[in-house]
């Protein structure tokens, strides 16, 4: 709940383990996944794939290399 109609279709279980700031405060846990992307924006910003668990849109933003978000990692 509230997002009842999900199928996984794609077979990524994205649960939402929210993220880490670099004071080392945690935030969003049970509301968002946050997940690095491997696109560098800079020396000090990569982005940052966001998923809110009662929204299914998948959004971006450019974050801070000093935040701590969870990694997806897919064997080729």
């Amino acid at each position: 709940s509230p997002n009842e109609g999900a199928t996984n279709a794609s077979g990524f279980t994205a649960l939402p383990g929210g993220g880490r700031y670099n004071d080392g405060t945690f935030d969003y846990i049970g509301d968002n996944g946050i997940w690095w992307s491997s696109t560098e924006g800079s020396t000090s910003y990569a982005l940052g794939w966001y998923l809110n668990y009662n929204n299914y849109n998948l959004t971006y933003n450019n974050s801070s290399k000093v935040d701590g978000f969870s990694v997806r990692c897919v064997r080729d």
